[in-house]
């Protein structure tokens, strides 16, 4: 065979070592608590589709989940954001189960799912949540179930509370809109979007003023502000979310502000490529062609 005639040809492995791969699988669905019984859905389609399960075991498990430069952590987050962004509730839930069997603690999950919201959107991060609770649920974690504490409501609060209206009872009547503000300064100085440069040029900007302030105040100002997770995983999740979403001119973004987040090149084309089981091959394809335009732009000005 001429390889010059096959693009891919060249850069595959001819001879990989299959047990290795197989081992690698069985070792990192124990640790997803993914292994044997109890495990896994009842739906069974492996049952049926001999080529599908070992398509599951192989490709997903055995080669893009034993990828060397992500901790497993990391690559149920992207995977837990994938899915999301796809609103794959059935699949959200039992990925909620893995992260906790890898250590993820629930308050960091949630975190994660909040961060899906400005890339993904309010209904897709509400079925997230749903989905969530109900893994939180099978496992035993009822803390998030308890009865709110209502003393220190407004009285706006608890009109809205006696209403039925959940959400306004929990929602801050006063809110440090220039603390936002500041704090959405910050975290884009600190990914490099801030100022000249940063940002791309479509002017998209100059005909929503209500859109820039969502963007600034909401986006990086509350989401990109929570606690728990730090910069490089909150951009593991936007890159994940952009994949999924086929949004290229948003990844190629968010590749360069990664990379000023702590993540290195492997490590982005690693968490791309962590996405491919679940959004497909071609998905995959357009999110290494956008990380390729951002590297090569980078070094093409860095010249």
């Amino acid at each position: 065979m001429d390889e010059n005639k096959d693009q891919i040809l060249p850069y595959v492995d001819s001879d990989p070592n299959v047990k290795e791969r197989i081992d690698r699988a069985v070792n990192i669905r124990k640790s997803m608590g993914i292994y044997g019984k109890g495990g896994q859905s009842e739906r069974g389609a492996w049952n049926f589709s001999p080529t599908h399960a070992q398509v599951i075991f192989e490709y997903c498990f055995g080669m893009v989940w034993g990828q060397p430069n992500l901790t497993l952590k990391e690559k149920e987050i992207i995977v837990i954001s994938v899915l999301a962004a796809q609103q794959l509730d059935e699949e959200v839930e039992w990925h909620v189960q893995s992260a906790l069997n890898l250590g993820l603690e629930s308050d960091e999950i949630i975190e994660v799912i909040a961060q899906l919201s400005p890339y993904i959107g309010l209904p897709k991060t509400n079925h997230a949540f749903k989905s969530m609770m109900r893994a939180f649920k099978k496992v035993g974690i009822t803390k998030y179930e308890e009865t709110a504490d209502n003393s220190n409501l407004a009285q706006e609060q608890l009109e809205a509370e006696k209403a039925g209206d959940r959400l306004l009872a929990q929602v801050d009547l006063s809110p440090d809109v220039q603390e936002r503000i500041d704090k959405a300064i910050s975290v884009r100085q600190k990914i490099g979007i801030y100022g000249a440069g940063g940002q791309g040029h479509d002017g998209f900007y100059t005909i929503s003023p209500a859109h820039n302030q969502v963007i600034f105040e909401y986006c990086f100002g509350m989401v990109w502000n929570q606690s728990l997770l730090d910069l490089r995983t909150k951009e593991l999740i936007v890159i994940a979310a952009s994949t999924a979403n086929q949004c290229e001119n948003e990844l190629e973004w968010h590749v360069r502000s990664a990379l000023n987040a702590g993540l290195n090149r492997d490590e982005i084309l690693e968490a791309i490529t962590q996405c491919s089981p679940y959004i497909g091959l071609s998905k995959t394809n357009q999110g290494l062609r956008a990380a390729k335009k951002a590297f090569d732009s980078i070094d093409e000005n860095a010249d």
